[in-house]
């Protein structure tokens, strides 16, 4: 099994109390909650993890993710990880709540039609002006995958 510090994931070792890399005391944060440890697994140097937690964030449905998943989604612009965007996105539409909305509208004009589908999905959940006018927008999309997709969401609204 590999063990990570919860800090800064580094690989330390099973029985370490004080991470090698950050000196970070590593026992007491083992001791958070379970959404406090998917918040922090956001940051994950494992791709797979980070979209693990993104996903079971979404399905929590706390609404105090939308910041963190907002902050971590504006943090990852260079990196371009386009699955982890779309479980971002995903995550923020099962979470719902006024404040993801901006935010999914946004992602609309992401260069993959993998997120743009994602958002898609999300804004479906949404009863707004606004979600609507993004939904219409996409009908115009380079997308046909993303046109076809908005034009069911339209027809069954």
């Amino acid at each position: 099994m590999i063990f990570y510090c919860p800090n800064c994931w580094t690989h330390v070792k099973e029985n370490e109390k004080v991470c090698h890399e950050c000196e970070t005391d590593i026992e007491p944060l083992d001791h958070r909650s379970y959404f406090e440890k998917l918040l922090n697994a956001l940051n994950h140097s494992e791709r797979t993890a980070r979209i693990r937690a993104a996903s079971i964030l979404g399905t929590l449905g706390d609404r105090r993710a939308i910041k963190p998943l907002t902050k971590v989604l504006n943090k990852s612009r260079g990196t371009e990880d386009v699955f982890f965007i779309e479980a971002i996105a995903i995550s923020l539409g099962k979470v719902g709540g006024e404040e993801a909305l901006p935010i999914l509208v946004r992602l609309m004009d992401h260069p993959s039609f993998l997120v743009r589908r994602a958002v898609l999905n999300s804004l479906r959940h949404f009863r707004s002006q606004e979600a609507i006018k993004a939904i219409k927008k996409a009908l115009k999309d380079v997308s046909p995958n993303v046109q076809e997709l908005a034009q069911k969401i339209l027809q069954t609204q």
